[in-house]
């Protein structure tokens, strides 16, 4: 994984300047271009072929831990929260999200707008893995996701930097009720670019992305699944004031 999110890094690199280039002839072409000649249309369909390609490369980056974070005291439920609010997470068919916050919980360090895409990422998977297994009809079931605090030491402490981590943990937990996941599958399953996803939109960088993030807030990802058992996916992150 840290080879993997090094090369992720450099192709990034080098990626955002071949996208650099393409868009600043792109915008250069634009004042020549009549606002009803038909190459309008194809350099705004350039321009937004960049915008895509760039989200793919930011998510890269994010992976390989090179992202640049704003960090900030928050807490957890809160983010928690904010997430639930997002517009890819809208009801649909019979699918529901249910919150249990903990109580009393201390705060965390932690760029809280990242955490937000990062928790909606694991709440679409498990939506995804509820759907049903042929076609696009409407899945069913209930996610959960939960909060709550614990005290880690040792070799439970798989931070990046475990002395500045310290012993006091904040865990949040996605869990479902899908088809769960399949040895083989569990062993890539922060590749970038591997999916398991046919006839759906992704390119395999959700999970990779969270991986990469919760590194850099000197935390960890585990993963509780078995087929047929629905999965669970849990972030555990430093708490502070603590």
């Amino acid at each position: 994984m840290e080879a993997l999110g090094r090369l992720s890094c450099k192709i990034a690199h080098d990626f955002n300047n071949i996208l650099g280039t393409i868009e600043g002839y792109a915008t250069l072409a634009m004042p020549g271009v009549g606002e009803d000649d038909p190459l309008a249309q194809d350099l705004r369909e350039i321009h937004a072929s960049v915008a895509k390609a760039a989200a793919l490369s930011r998510q890269l980056i994010a992976f390989g831990g090179r992202q640049l974070l704003h960090k900030t005291p928050c807490g957890v439920n809160d983010i928690i929260m904010k997430t639930l609010k997002r517009a890819e997470l809208a009801p649909g068919g019979d699918f529901k999200i249910e919150a249990r916050p903990g109580p009393g919980l201390p705060g965390i360090m932690a760029d809280a707008a990242q955490l937000e895409v990062a928790l909606a990422n694991l709440l679409v998977n498990a939506r995804e893995a509820m759907l049903p297994s042929a076609g696009d009809m409407p899945g069913g079931g209930t996610a959960v996701i939960s909060s709550s605090a614990l005290r880690l030491e040792g070799g439970a402490v798989n931070s990046p930097d475990p002395l500045a981590a310290g012993t006091m943990f904040i865990k949040i937990a996605v869990r479902d009720s899908g088809a769960g996941i399949t040895p083989e599958v569990l062993e890539r399953l922060f590749e970038p670019l591997f999916s398991t996803r046919k006839k759906r939109q992704g390119a395999g960088l959700g999970l990779s992305m969270v991986y990469g993030l919760v590194k850099q807030h000197n935390g960890w990802v585990e993963v509780k699944s078995e087929p047929g058992q629905g999965s669970e996916f849990s972030l555990y992150l430093p708490a502070v004031n603590c």
